[in-house]
């Protein structure tokens, strides 16, 4: 795959959404013409992967980072389209990308490095012994990481802080390829590789091992992520789809999204600000940002006005401008999923932000079935 071809494709849907508590746990409604909107506007603009492996949503900097096996870069993609490197060439092909904090972790070579994700520098570097570290999630303390290999099929755990690992699950029955944190059900959720692979789940204390589903029907699944809705997403390449299914004690049936221009789509993530599958297309050096429509509420779409925060970023507090016309339930949701603060919000009303850590957050205006990207300095 050392071709490079540049292309970045957007396919846009038409509807509304409003999300439960997803990734980030937003909530948001959009118009059906600003889904075609963005869909002609980011279908215009292109960007050079070569072998795009992941793709890891930013909520900071509102921005994708790419991990691209054959050059061996990691890159970064702006919401303009704009394209640059996050770092230089590394010793190994990256796989897996997993953000905690400020640092982007990568499996690479028989381990993972964490990057400044500002600056692109070295800041951390783990030998697991692993053969193929592949898949990576965080739980919001540590990182797990999938080792591919078909000699190998484990899970490691790993403390960035303390700098130490151990093996979480010692054999997981087949190749553990995508991994994703699910806290609705405190646990971690692997697609596998291979003929009509599984999807199982681990606990991260104990590794004990739940089957979610035993057959997908789905041949070399390599990427999994949760919408907003907290349903599964997989990216399989044979037949080459994006696939969806929920868990509520049982799994509900495959359903395939329909997503064209796939190609060995790889480790997907869920940009649950812009509403977005991020795709990367292993088998044509694309990555495809697709417009998602999340599960409907029923809520009116004249009370979704084109509110925003002000100012934001912001260190102290924020109002919502134009002001809301009247009080407002909210939550404010961290980029880990977690309820940073609950309350009601009174027209014109400040809402502080002292008391959180710096990042980006997920205001939802519950009645509203809408979200506002917050970033606290």
């Amino acid at each position: 795959m050392g071709r490079v071809v540049s292309e970045v494709t957007v396919v846009g849907r038409t509807g509304t959404w409003a999300g439960g508590n997803g990734y980030l746990g937003g909530m948001m409604m959009h118009r059906p013409t600003a889904f075609l909107a963005s869909a002609l506007l980011a279908a215009t603009l292109s960007a050079q992967y070569s072998g795009p492996e992941s793709v890891e949503y930013d909520p900071i900097g509102d921005r994708y980072f790419v991990s691209n096996t054959s050059s061996r870069i990691i890159k970064v993609r702006d919401q303009a389209g704009v394209v640059s490197d996050l770092t230089a060439v590394l010793p190994n092909a990256p796989y897996g990308l997993e953000l905690l904090g400020d640092v982007l972790y990568a499996c690479t070579g028989n381990g993972i490095r964490g990057f400044d994700r500002l600056t692109g520098q070295q800041v951390y570097q783990r030998d697991l012994g692993a053969q193929f570290p592949n898949g990576i999630t965080t739980d919001g303390d540590h990182l797990y990481v999938t080792d591919f290999h078909s000699n190998a099929r484990r899970i490691y755990k790993v403390d960035p802080v303390a700098n130490t690992h151990s093996v979480l699950v010692s054999n997981t029955g087949g190749q553990p390829n995508g991994i994703v944190w699910d806290a609705s059900n405190q646990w971690l959720a692997v697609a596998f590789w291979g003929s009509n692979t599984p999807v199982k789940a681990y606990d991260r204390i104990t590794g004990q091992e739940t089957v979610l589903v035993a057959n997908t029907g789905l041949g070399n699944v390599d990427g999994i992520t949760l919408d907003c809705d907290g349903r599964y997403l997989l990216a399989s390449w044979s037949p080459a789809r994006i696939s969806r299914f929920s868990w509520t004690g049982a799994p509900s049936a495959l359903e395939n999204l329909n997503i064209p221009g796939l190609s060995n789509p790889a480790d997907i993530d869920f940009d649950a600000v812009n509403q977005r599958i991020c795709i990367p297309n292993s088998g044509n050096n694309t990555v495809t940002l697709q417009p998602y429509v999340c599960l409907s509420t029923g809520m009116d779409e004249d009370l979704v006005g084109d509110r925003r925060a002000v100012p934001n970023p912001a260190w102290s507090s924020i109002r919502i401008d134009p002001p809301l016309e009247g009080v407002e339930p909210y939550v404010l949701w961290d980029a880990l999923g977690r309820p940073a603060s609950t309350g009601r919000l009174e027209p014109g009303a400040d809402l502080p932000l002292e008391d959180l850590a710096p990042g980006a957050y997920l205001l939802q205006l519950t009645r509203m079935g809408r979200a506002i990207r917050v970033v606290k300095d």
